[in-house]
């Protein structure tokens, strides 16, 4: 697990992960460089081992934790979700089921800073075995895999390079991940009974659109062999769109507007699109686009 301070909610992730019958067999924290230094909640201290490294983000602190145990099997966790009940029996059960399985994962129900249902549903890929082959195209379009849900195999993981194996990242290393696995010839299978509640809230990841855009353009420029030319164009523009909107979040509008024109050269815009290209050209209006959270709820400026 991954934190850096302030971690609100790492309490509650940690007891999540400690409560599952069975429980883990190490339970290892990486401090990615925070300052000030990481202090385990209390009654965690002696059930968890906490390995401290320079800030380098989601993949280096896993990397870090890889080196730090030599466990074959490989759980992974973030301090702002909540695995629930049964989670990590079910996917042992799984992985025990499907030998030449690389990784197993399950679902996620997507809540907000309250802990409270948000509504919002992520794309979800059927329970089962899923071949190589028929991720390759799925994976590349969208990532479907609550990270948090995952177990992956060590053999595997390492075979293609590690956490930190692919190109540095400002969001997404673990969807470059996957791609990494389905590239390599590597079947995943899902698990539904595998449940966790993904958090949404400001100081997260996903709160920076712009820097997720920018990751997606990467992990599709450095994965552009799992898709066929029309897929790669119609994602690249949805990527060039999403990044329009962060930048107009940034107050970056000439970065935004040739963001929306490159994108309507690859794929034609929805109106939509073309009705936020033109408000964004304008100083009197697009001063109020961009002033609600990425997923829907009001923020204050």
């Amino acid at each position: 697990m991954p934190v850096r301070v302030p971690a609100p909610y790492l309490g509650e992730a940690l007891e999540s992960v400690l409560a599952q019958d069975p429980a883990p067999d190490e339970v290892v924290i990486v401090d990615d460089g925070s300052m000030p230094a990481l202090q385990l909640p209390d009654g965690v201290a002696g059930r968890a081992r906490l390995v401290t490294t320079d800030a380098g983000g989601p993949a280096a602190a896993r990397a870090a934790g890889l080196r730090s145990t030599g466990a074959d099997l490989i759980a992974l966790a973030d301090a702002d979700d909540v695995w629930l009940p049964g989670k990590l029996a079910a996917q042992l059960e799984a992985l025990d089921a499907h030998p030449d399985a690389a990784l197993c994962f399950g679902r996620a129900e997507i809540v907000g800073g309250d802990g409270r249902a948000t509504g919002e549903r992520w794309p979800e890929l059927a329970a089962g075995m899923h071949p190589a082959d028929s991720l390759q195209r799925a994976l590349f379009e969208a990532n479907p895999i609550p990270t948090a849900s995952v177990v992956l195999r060590r053999g595997p993981l390492q075979g293609v390079g590690g956490f930190d194996g692919g190109p540095a990242l400002p969001a997404g290393s673990d969807w470059e991940l996957w791609l990494r696995l389905v590239a390599a010839g590597h079947a995943f299978v899902c698990e539904p009974r595998a449940r966790i509640r993904y958090r949404r809230h400001a100081g997260g990841v996903t709160h920076d659109v712009a820097a997720l855009a920018e990751a997606g353009l990467a992990i599709h420029g450095a994965h552009a062999g799992l898709a066929d030319a029309d897929t790669r164009r119609a994602v690249r523009a949805r990527e060039l769109t999403s990044l329009a909107r962060g930048r107009i979040r940034q107050r970056r509008y000439a970065e935004a507007r040739a963001a929306l024109r490159e994108a309507a050269e690859l794929s034609p815009p929805r109106p939509r699109e073309r009705l936020l290209r033109m408000l964004a050209a304008v100083p009197g209006v697009r001063a109020g686009l961009g002033r609600r959270d990425p997923y829907g709820q009001a923020v204050s400026r």
